[in-house]
């Protein structure tokens, strides 16, 4: 499972039913405008995906807090795009709650399954 270092103790991601729905009300197309933005590495929408995806520490943690990490990160060269693709991955693409419209929405341009693949290898 993809980890996360913040205030200097790494915590699991993980999507709960309140992330879900946090997530799910940033976005006027919901779900589907999510899985959009996590799959193609947005920055703002991988943020929002991090801080939802603590939620379960039950640590409180701010917004604001996990941008400065994430912006230490980067500023570390720890993050890049191809970290950002695949934490995004594993925490939205491949939840048991995206993941079948997620395998269906790939499926439809085989092309495209394969280059993502590629990507995340």
């Amino acid at each position: 499972m993809a980890r996360f270092e913040i205030e200097g103790n790494e915590y699991e991601l993980k999507l709960t039913y309140a992330s879900a729905a946090h997530l799910d009300s940033l976005y006027e197309g919901g779900s589907l405008a999510l899985v959009g933005k996590a799959l193609t590495g947005s920055l703002d929408t991988f943020s929002h995906i991090v801080h939802a995806a603590l939620f379960h520490t039950e640590q409180n943690f701010s917004k604001a807090k996990v941008d400065k990490a994430l912006e230490q990160a980067f500023e570390a060269e720890k993050l890049d795009l191809d970290s950002v693709l695949k934490i995004s991955n594993e925490i939205v693409a491949k939840s048991f709650f995206y993941k079948k419209t997620v395998e269906r929405l790939l499926s439809k341009d085989p092309k495209a399954k394969k280059a993502f693949e590629e990507l995340l290898k």
